[in-house]
């Protein structure tokens, strides 16, 4: 195997600009994985980078929009195997707060409970959500919010007018302000995972419009909550056509991490 990767290394154009996919992931600390929620491309994406950095042996949490931080506890519990993916599911009420297919997520969730890799839920709560639109995003302090609010830049702004130029009947300020919470409160709840396991790394799963660019969204708010963090957005459509994706490391043998006894079943 090994030979046969450097075979294929050396068949790559010296001229190439870009870097691969691992090692991109050996030297960034927060690995976004930005997805369109019904992409099932996105998903096996995402999933190859997770079970690239475990078969490197890194140390990470995947960490998840698709699930609310009050519901920490459950998503331990299932990684724990104390419970199964259905009593996951009704828990966290998946349904009701997320509602996506969950088949469109459970190789992946299935792959962090059979390895053991901890996956964090980073999303404020919708109760959270619900107050904000009542009273105002000014006038709310949670301990899922930062204090202060890290505002809106012009350009985001400009960005959010477009998009809300589709939907005439939503209130502005409202939606100007969910939407700034949710960006707000998933980086900090990253910024929080990193100050207490500092030496891990922090794979994102999130929709696309958090995580366009590294000036919006989530990656600016954690690097103004945190300046030193490394931080890098993978998308789907850079990498797709990268060797490294059609192997399959379920069966590499080649890692001592690989080797490991695993967790449970799921």
């Amino acid at each position: 195997m090994f030979l046969l990767l450097c075979f294929l290394v050396l068949l790559i154009p010296s001229t190439t600009a870009r870097e691969f996919p691992w090692v991109i992931i050996d030297k960034h600390q927060v690995i976004f994985l930005p997805e369109e929620h019904t992409s099932r491309e996105d998903h096996h994406f995402q999933l190859e980078i997770i079970k690239t950095l475990h078969f490197r042996g890194h140390k990470f949490f995947i960490a998840m929009e698709m699930f609310q931080q009050p519901f920490q506890r459950v998503l331990d519990e299932y990684v724990d195997c104390r419970i199964e993916e259905e009593e996951l599911l009704r828990r966290t009420e998946y349904f009701q707060r997320w509602g996506y297919d969950p088949a469109m997520y459970r190789s992946i969730w299935r792959f962090a409970k059979e390895r053991g890799i901890r996956m964090v839920a980073i999303n404020i709560s919708s109760e959270l959500v619900q107050r904000i639109r009542r009273e105002g995003l000014e006038k709310v302090r949670d301990e899922s919010l930062p204090n202060p609010i890290i505002e809106y830049t012009e350009r985001e702004r400009r960005e959010l007018q477009k998009v809300l130029a589709s939907h005439p009947k939503v209130e502005e300020k409202s939606f100007f302000d969910v939407q700034n919470a949710w960006d707000n409160g998933m980086a900090y709840a990253i910024n929080k995972l990193l100050d207490r396991h500092p030496d891990y790394k922090v794979v994102v799963l999130v929709g696309r419009g958090h995580a366009q660019d590294y000036s919006t969204g989530i990656p600016r708010r954690l690097k103004v909550l945190r300046p030193q963090a490394s931080i890098k957005i993978l998308r789907r459509e850079d990498f797709q056509k990268d060797f490294l994706f059609s192997m399959d490391f379920s069966g590499d043998s080649s890692s001592a991490s690989s080797t490991k006894e695993p967790n449970c079943r799921p």
